[in-house]
Protein backbone atom coordinates (compact mmCIF):
# COMPACT_ATOMS: atom_id res chain seq x y z
CA UNK A 1 0.00 0.00 0.00
CA UNK A 2 1.31 3.63 -0.96
CA UNK A 3 1.88 5.67 2.02
CA UNK A 4 -0.25 8.46 2.36
CA UNK A 5 -0.84 11.35 4.86
CA UNK A 6 -3.69 10.85 7.54
CA UNK A 7 -5.04 14.14 9.96
CA UNK A 8 -5.47 13.88 13.05
CA UNK A 9 -7.48 17.12 14.75
CA UNK A 10 -6.51 18.32 18.23
CA UNK A 11 -8.27 20.65 20.41
CA UNK A 12 -6.22 23.30 22.60
CA UNK A 13 -9.07 25.33 24.29
CA UNK A 14 -12.26 26.79 23.97
CA UNK A 15 -13.02 30.92 24.06
CA UNK A 16 -15.23 32.92 25.79
CA UNK A 17 -18.13 32.34 23.17
CA UNK A 18 -17.18 28.67 23.41
CA UNK A 19 -15.48 28.75 19.81
CA UNK A 20 -12.75 26.16 20.22
CA UNK A 21 -9.05 26.23 19.14
CA UNK A 22 -7.41 23.46 17.77
CA UNK A 23 -4.66 22.25 14.84
CA UNK A 24 -4.57 19.52 12.01
CA UNK A 25 -1.57 16.99 12.86
CA UNK A 26 -0.60 15.11 9.51
CA UNK A 27 1.22 11.76 9.56
CA UNK A 28 2.85 10.01 7.39
CA UNK A 29 4.47 6.30 7.91
CA UNK A 30 6.90 4.62 5.17
CA UNK A 31 7.43 1.04 5.71
CA UNK A 32 11.58 1.44 5.05
CA UNK A 33 11.32 4.50 7.06
CA UNK A 34 14.61 4.53 10.02
CA UNK A 35 13.84 8.34 10.99
CA UNK A 36 10.90 10.19 12.43
CA UNK A 37 10.76 14.28 11.01
CA UNK A 38 8.74 16.53 12.82
CA UNK A 39 7.80 19.69 10.31
CA UNK A 40 5.93 22.64 11.61
CA UNK A 41 5.08 25.82 10.93
CA UNK A 42 3.33 29.25 12.10
CA UNK A 43 4.30 28.76 15.61
CA UNK A 44 4.20 32.91 15.26
CA UNK A 45 1.29 34.37 14.00
CA UNK A 46 2.68 36.69 11.65
CA UNK A 47 4.59 34.48 10.04
CA UNK A 48 3.22 33.13 6.97
CA UNK A 49 5.52 31.64 3.93
CA UNK A 50 5.79 28.57 6.03
CA UNK A 51 2.14 27.10 6.22
CA UNK A 52 1.54 27.03 2.57
CA UNK A 53 5.24 25.43 2.45
CA UNK A 54 4.25 22.68 4.87
CA UNK A 55 1.44 21.92 2.77
CA UNK A 56 3.33 22.01 -0.59
CA UNK A 57 6.17 19.49 0.61
CA UNK A 58 3.39 17.57 1.95
CA UNK A 59 2.53 16.75 -1.45
CA UNK A 60 5.84 16.22 -2.31
CA UNK A 61 6.43 13.70 0.27
CA UNK A 62 3.65 11.33 -0.74
CA UNK A 63 4.40 11.90 -4.40
CA UNK A 64 8.06 10.74 -3.66
CA UNK A 65 7.31 8.64 -1.24
CA UNK A 66 10.28 9.98 0.73
CA UNK A 67 11.50 7.31 3.16
CA UNK A 68 11.04 8.95 6.43
CA UNK A 69 8.08 8.67 8.63
CA UNK A 70 6.69 12.39 9.19
CA UNK A 71 4.25 14.31 11.47
CA UNK A 72 3.23 17.69 9.94
CA UNK A 73 1.56 20.52 11.76
CA UNK A 74 1.42 23.18 8.88
CA UNK A 75 -0.53 25.70 11.23
CA UNK A 76 0.99 25.03 14.96
CA UNK A 77 -0.34 28.28 16.36
CA UNK A 78 -3.75 29.16 15.45
CA UNK A 79 -4.36 31.90 18.12
CA UNK A 80 -1.68 33.61 16.70
CA UNK A 81 -2.92 33.75 13.02
CA UNK A 82 -6.67 34.66 14.25
CA UNK A 83 -4.70 38.15 15.82
CA UNK A 84 -4.98 40.73 13.42
CA UNK A 85 -5.50 44.75 13.63
CA UNK A 86 -7.27 45.75 10.29
CA UNK A 87 -6.32 42.67 8.42
CA UNK A 88 -2.51 43.07 9.42
CA UNK A 89 -1.14 40.41 11.47
CA UNK A 90 -0.22 40.67 14.76
CA UNK A 91 0.07 37.37 16.73
CA UNK A 92 4.32 37.59 17.07
CA UNK A 93 3.07 37.09 21.08
CA UNK A 94 0.42 36.21 23.14
CA UNK A 95 -1.10 40.12 23.66
CA UNK A 96 -4.56 39.17 22.45
CA UNK A 97 -5.22 36.19 23.80
CA UNK A 98 -3.74 36.39 27.48
CA UNK A 99 -2.92 39.85 28.33
CA UNK A 100 -2.01 39.04 31.78
CA UNK A 101 1.60 38.25 30.47
CA UNK A 102 2.75 39.04 26.66
CA UNK A 103 5.12 35.90 26.16
CA UNK A 104 6.58 35.42 22.64
CA UNK A 105 4.94 32.44 21.45
CA UNK A 106 8.33 30.92 20.55
CA UNK A 107 9.71 31.30 23.96
CA UNK A 108 7.40 29.58 26.30
CA UNK A 109 9.08 26.19 26.53
CA UNK A 110 9.78 26.75 30.12
CA UNK A 111 5.74 26.64 30.28
CA UNK A 112 5.36 23.28 29.44
CA UNK A 113 4.03 22.38 32.93
CA UNK A 114 1.67 24.92 33.69
CA UNK A 115 -1.58 24.23 33.23
CA UNK A 116 -2.37 27.64 31.67
CA UNK A 117 -3.49 28.31 27.89
CA UNK A 118 0.54 28.46 26.81
CA UNK A 119 1.17 25.64 28.84
CA UNK A 120 -1.00 23.41 27.57
CA UNK A 121 -0.24 24.24 23.80
CA UNK A 122 3.60 24.04 23.87
CA UNK A 123 3.33 21.12 25.44
CA UNK A 124 1.08 19.79 23.00
CA UNK A 125 3.74 20.65 20.46
CA UNK A 126 6.25 19.07 22.48
CA UNK A 127 4.56 15.81 22.53
CA UNK A 128 3.90 15.45 19.24
CA UNK A 129 7.76 16.23 18.10
CA UNK A 130 9.20 13.98 21.01
CA UNK A 131 9.26 10.86 18.53
CA UNK A 132 10.87 12.69 16.29
CA UNK A 133 15.13 12.66 15.37
CA UNK A 134 15.02 15.84 12.68
CA UNK A 135 12.71 18.82 13.74
CA UNK A 136 12.22 21.39 11.38
CA UNK A 137 10.72 24.42 12.64
CA UNK A 138 9.83 27.45 9.71
CA UNK A 139 9.69 30.94 10.57
CA UNK A 140 9.69 34.42 8.69
CA UNK A 141 11.63 37.65 9.68
CA UNK A 142 11.51 41.26 9.79
CA UNK A 143 9.60 43.20 7.34
CA UNK A 144 12.54 42.59 5.20
CA UNK A 145 14.99 40.19 5.39
CA UNK A 146 17.11 37.57 3.74
CA UNK A 147 16.82 33.79 4.28
CA UNK A 148 18.90 32.08 7.15
CA UNK A 149 18.66 29.50 9.46
CA UNK A 150 19.62 28.52 12.47
CA UNK A 151 21.49 25.95 14.08
CA UNK A 152 23.89 24.74 16.66
CA UNK A 153 27.76 24.40 15.88
CA UNK A 154 27.81 20.16 16.11
CA UNK A 155 24.75 20.29 13.08
CA UNK A 156 26.65 22.31 10.26
CA UNK A 157 26.22 19.23 8.02
CA UNK A 158 22.63 19.36 8.13
CA UNK A 159 22.44 23.05 6.87
CA UNK A 160 25.65 23.42 4.19
CA UNK A 161 24.36 22.82 0.34
CA UNK A 162 20.73 24.04 1.19
CA UNK A 163 20.91 27.47 -0.97
CA UNK A 164 20.02 29.44 2.04
CA UNK A 165 22.78 32.12 1.97
CA UNK A 166 23.11 32.68 5.61
CA UNK A 167 23.77 29.77 8.67
CA UNK A 168 23.72 31.21 11.91
CA UNK A 169 25.39 28.71 14.13
CA UNK A 170 24.80 29.57 17.60
CA UNK A 171 26.07 27.89 20.92
CA UNK A 172 23.42 29.12 23.81
CA UNK A 173 20.43 27.58 23.74
CA UNK A 174 17.51 29.51 24.53
CA UNK A 175 13.80 28.59 25.38
CA UNK A 176 12.42 28.27 22.15
CA UNK A 177 10.64 25.31 20.35
CA UNK A 178 13.76 24.61 18.41
CA UNK A 179 16.46 24.72 21.34
CA UNK A 180 14.40 22.87 23.53
CA UNK A 181 14.35 20.03 20.89
CA UNK A 182 18.27 20.47 20.63
CA UNK A 183 18.31 19.71 24.06
CA UNK A 184 16.29 16.85 23.71
CA UNK A 185 18.58 15.05 21.71
CA UNK A 186 17.44 15.72 18.17
CA UNK A 187 18.82 17.18 14.98
CA UNK A 188 16.41 21.00 14.95
CA UNK A 189 17.03 23.66 12.84
CA UNK A 190 15.09 27.27 12.91
CA UNK A 191 14.51 28.09 9.38
CA UNK A 192 13.58 32.04 8.38
CA UNK A 193 12.44 31.54 5.03
CA UNK A 194 11.35 35.16 4.09
CA UNK A 195 9.48 38.29 5.64
CA UNK A 196 6.91 38.38 7.84
CA UNK A 197 3.59 39.88 7.94
CA UNK A 198 3.01 38.71 4.04
CA UNK A 199 3.51 36.02 1.80
CA UNK A 200 4.12 35.55 -2.07
CA UNK A 201 4.53 32.37 -4.33
CA UNK A 202 7.47 33.24 -5.23
CA UNK A 203 8.42 32.76 -1.94
CA UNK A 204 7.11 29.74 -1.20
CA UNK A 205 8.38 28.39 -4.16
CA UNK A 206 12.33 29.20 -3.11
CA UNK A 207 12.01 27.61 0.26
CA UNK A 208 10.30 24.58 -1.31
CA UNK A 209 13.80 24.41 -3.14
CA UNK A 210 15.69 24.10 0.80
CA UNK A 211 13.60 21.59 1.38
CA UNK A 212 14.16 19.58 -1.76
CA UNK A 213 17.60 19.87 -1.02
CA UNK A 214 17.34 19.18 2.78
CA UNK A 215 15.97 15.37 1.71
CA UNK A 216 17.73 15.41 -1.25
CA UNK A 217 15.83 15.46 -4.18
CA UNK A 218 17.93 18.07 -5.18
CA UNK A 219 21.69 18.04 -5.01
CA UNK A 220 23.13 20.49 -2.55
CA UNK A 221 24.89 23.89 -3.65
CA UNK A 222 27.40 26.11 -2.42
CA UNK A 223 27.53 29.60 -1.36
CA UNK A 224 26.46 29.88 1.91
CA UNK A 225 28.00 31.64 4.81
CA UNK A 226 28.74 30.56 8.11
CA UNK A 227 27.95 33.29 10.87
CA UNK A 228 28.32 33.28 14.61
CA UNK A 229 25.34 34.06 16.22
CA UNK A 230 26.49 35.02 19.77
CA UNK A 231 29.32 37.37 18.18
CA UNK A 232 28.34 38.17 14.91
CA UNK A 233 24.55 38.76 15.11
CA UNK A 234 24.34 42.54 16.11
CA UNK A 235 21.32 44.53 16.56
CA UNK A 236 20.56 48.48 15.81
CA UNK A 237 18.42 51.37 17.23
CA UNK A 238 16.81 54.30 16.28
CA UNK A 239 18.92 57.62 17.50
CA UNK A 240 15.79 59.48 17.83
CA UNK A 241 11.68 58.92 16.92
CA UNK A 242 10.77 59.93 13.96
CA UNK A 243 9.77 58.25 10.37
CA UNK A 244 12.45 55.72 8.60
CA UNK A 245 13.28 55.83 5.00
CA UNK A 246 15.69 52.98 3.99
CA UNK A 247 18.19 53.27 1.22
CA UNK A 248 19.63 49.45 1.80
CA UNK A 249 17.25 46.13 1.49
CA UNK A 250 17.79 42.87 3.57
CA UNK A 251 20.54 40.98 2.49
CA UNK A 252 22.78 43.77 1.07
CA UNK A 253 26.49 44.13 1.67
CA UNK A 254 27.08 47.29 3.96
CA UNK A 255 30.59 49.25 5.07
CA UNK A 256 30.62 50.87 8.54
CA UNK A 257 29.70 54.85 7.93
CA UNK A 258 27.74 54.16 5.01
CA UNK A 259 24.31 56.36 4.75
CA UNK A 260 21.63 53.59 4.57
CA UNK A 261 18.72 55.15 5.97
CA UNK A 262 17.46 58.69 6.41
CA UNK A 263 15.29 59.37 9.59
CA UNK A 264 12.81 62.23 8.96
CA UNK A 265 12.25 64.10 12.74
CA UNK A 266 10.62 66.70 13.96
CA UNK A 267 13.72 69.06 14.37
CA UNK A 268 14.77 67.83 10.29
CA UNK A 269 16.55 64.93 9.00
CA UNK A 270 19.11 62.46 9.95
CA UNK A 271 20.94 60.34 7.94
CA UNK A 272 21.70 56.90 9.80
CA UNK A 273 24.96 55.53 8.83
CA UNK A 274 25.79 51.73 8.96
CA UNK A 275 27.46 50.72 12.35
CA UNK A 276 28.72 47.94 10.85
CA UNK A 277 30.52 46.61 7.72
CA UNK A 278 28.93 43.23 6.76
CA UNK A 279 25.50 42.22 5.85
CA UNK A 280 22.08 43.98 6.74
CA UNK A 281 20.04 40.55 7.52
CA UNK A 282 16.79 42.21 8.77
CA UNK A 283 14.42 44.82 8.70
CA UNK A 284 12.28 45.51 11.91
CA UNK A 285 8.77 45.95 10.86
CA UNK A 286 8.87 49.65 12.20
CA UNK A 287 8.44 52.66 9.71
CA UNK A 288 7.92 55.20 12.83
CA UNK A 289 10.27 54.13 15.22
CA UNK A 290 10.71 55.54 18.60
CA UNK A 291 13.78 56.37 20.24
CA UNK A 292 15.94 53.40 20.83
CA UNK A 293 13.57 51.04 19.18
CA UNK A 294 15.12 48.35 17.42
CA UNK A 295 15.64 48.89 13.70
CA UNK A 296 17.91 46.33 12.29
CA UNK A 297 19.46 42.95 12.58
CA UNK A 298 23.24 42.70 11.03
CA UNK A 299 25.69 39.61 10.40
CA UNK A 300 29.05 41.84 11.03
CA UNK A 301 32.40 40.59 9.47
Amino acid sequence: MTPKFTCETIPLHSTASDATFEIDVWRYFHPDATKTVYLQAGIHGIELTGIPVVHEFMKEIEANQLAYNFICVPLSNPMGLDSQIMGVQTGYNNLHTNQQNCWNWNRIGNLKDEPSQEGRWIKTLLDLSAAADIVLDLHTAGIETAPHIYFHKTEIEHVTGLGIPHLLSWEIPSNSFSDTNFQRGKVSLTFELSSSRSVHGEWVKESLIFLRRFFGLLPKVEGSKIWQTETQLKKWYSPAGGILCWHKDAGDAVTEGDVIATLYTRKGSLELESPYTGVLLLKNPIHAPHERQELAKFLVE
